[in-house]
C-alpha cells in the first residue's frame, strides 16, 4: 500500500490469518509499513501484536492516526477490518452477550465478531469528534462481498438474497453500507446502480471539489480510462447513477461469467452456489421452496433475472426476453475482447516464510 499513495500500513499481506497469533499458513504475518527512500519501503514486524485481537488493534491504530494527523491536511483513512472474515474467533465478553444462542454455536461465534466490530468503528468515531474533525468527515462504510454459505459460511445471513460469496447471485455480489456525514442530506434511501470501482472516481472528486452536487467549474481529475465513474451526484439524490451496466465477471478458467444491465441480469455457466439460506430459529418452509430450484446443465447454460423486480432471483425469464439475452451476450465478449488472461501461477518455494525467519515477507524484486 505505501507504494500506491498511502503515507502507512499496518496489517497483514496475506488472508484468513489467526485473529490472535497473526499466523497464516505456517508463517507469521504482520507488520508496520511506511515509505523509505527512493521508492523503498521501511517495514517492521510487530510481534507485540501477537495474542491481542486483531480488531482491537486495528481500531486503535486508527484511532492514533486520526489523532497524530496534521489538521491542516486533509485525511484519507481506509481501514479495512478483518472482521467479520474468518476464521471465526471472538472475544469472550462478546460472546457471552449472546448466551441465550445455545445450539448455533457458529452464529453466535459470528455475532460476536460483529459486535467486536461494531466497537472498534466506535472507538474510531470517537477518535475523530475528539480530534474535532467528526463535523468535516465523510465516514463510509461498506463490505467488498455477501457473506459465505455452505459448509464455508461462519454463520452469516444473505436472505432474502440468493446465493453467497464466491457466487455471482445476487447474496454474493450485494452487501450492506451506509455514508454519514454532516457535510450530506441525511435519511437517503439509495437503491441507484452503483459498483465498488466507482469509489475510486467518487472519492478523488470530492476530495478536489467538495461535497456539494458536481458543476461544469470542477470536474476532479483526469484519471483515464478506468472502469469506475463518479457517482458523487447518485448518492447524494442530486442525480441517477453515471452507469447503466457492470460486468459481474468473466472466469475463463470455469467458464462463467455474469453482467448486470440496467434491471437485467444475464448468468453464462454455472454462477455458484445457490439457494437461500433463512434467518436462524424461523419456521423454514416459510422460507423455502422447491419451485424456485434451479440446476446449470454446463458451461453453456443462460439464466436471465430482473433484479429489481425480483432482487432475490426466484423467477428465470430468458425465454420470455430472447432480445434481452442476445444484447446482453453481445456485451459479456466485447468484455470477453478486452480481458486480460489470468496469471494463474504456482506456489514459488522462495517465498516460503521458513526462509525469512518465520515471516511472511516480500521476495520478488518485481513479477
Amino acid at each position: 500500500p505505501v507504494k500506491r499513495g498511502f503515507d502507512s500500513f499496518y496489517g497483514f499481506y496475506n488472508g484468513q490469518e489467526s485473529y490472535y497469533n497473526k499466523t497464516a499458513h505456517n508463517g507469521f504475518d504482520f507488520r508496520l509499513d511506511t515509505p523509505g527512500d527512493n521508492g523503498t519501503v521501511n517495514s517492521e514486524v510487530v510481534w507485540s501484536a501477537k495474542s491481542t485481537y486483531s480488531t482491537i488493534l486495528y481500531a486503535n491504530r486508527a484511532a492514533k492516526v486520526v489523532h497524530d494527523h496534521d489538521q491542516s491536511k486533509p485525511l484519507f483513512l481506509y481501514l479495512a477490518m478483518q472482521s467479520v472474515h474468518g476464521p471465526n474467533e471472538f472475544l469472550e465478553k462478546h460472546y457471552q452477550m449472546y448466551e441465550g444462542i445455545e445450539k448455533n454455536r457458529k452464529r453466535r461465534r459470528f455475532l460476536s465478531m460483529v459486535t467486536a466490530m461494531d466497537d472498534a468503528a466506535e472507538v474510531v468515531v470517537k477518535a475523530l469528534k475528539q480530534s474535532g474533525m467528526w463535523e468535516n468527515t465523510i465516514f463510509i462504510f461498506f463490505s467488498d462481498n455477501g457473506g459465505a454459505v455452505g459448509r464455508k459460511g461462519i454463520g452469516q445471513v444473505n436472505y432474502p438474497l440468493r446465493g453467497g460469496k464466491a457466487s455471482y447471485w445476487e447474496g454474493g455480489i450485494r452487501s450492506s453500507s451506509f455514508i454519514h456525514s454532516s457535510l450530506i442530506p441525511g435519511g437517503l434511501y439509495n437503491r441507484e446502480m452503483l459498483h465498488i470501482t466507482d469509489w475510486l472516481p467518487t472519492l478523488t472528486h470530492l476530495a478536489a471539489c467538495g461535497p456539494e452536487p458536481t458543476n461544469h467549474e470542477c470536474t476532479g481529475p483526469d484519471l483515464g480510462d478506468i472502469d469506475g465513474v463518479n457517482q458523487w451526484d447518485a448518492i447524494i439524490g442530486a442525480a441517477k447513477s453515471n452507469r447503466a451496466e457492470f460486468l459481474v465477471n468473466i472466469d475463463p478458467i470455469s467458464k462463467n461469467s455474469a453482467l448486470r444491465w440496467g434491471p437485467w441480469k444475464l448468468y453464462h455457466g454455472n454462477a455458484g452456489i445457490s439457494g437461500w439460506k433463512p434467518p436462524p430459529r424461523v419456521n423454514r418452509d416459510l422460507y423455502e421452496d422447491q419451485n424456485y430450484q434451479y440446476y446449470f446443465q454446463g458451461p453453456h447454460s443462460i439464466m436471465l433475472f430482473d433484479v429489481e423486480a425480483d432482487p432475490a432471483e426466484k423467477n428465470e425469464v430468458s425465454e420470455a426476453n430472447p432480445d434481452i439475452v442476445t444484447t446482453m451476450l453481445k456485451r459479456l465478449n466485447f468484455y470477453q475482447n478486452r480481458t486480460i488472461p489470468p496469471r494463474k501461477l504456482e506456489e514459488d518455494p522462495a517465498s516460503r516464510p521458513g526462509l525469512f525467519g518465520g515471516v511472511w515477507t516480500p521476495w520478488l524484486e518485481s513479477c
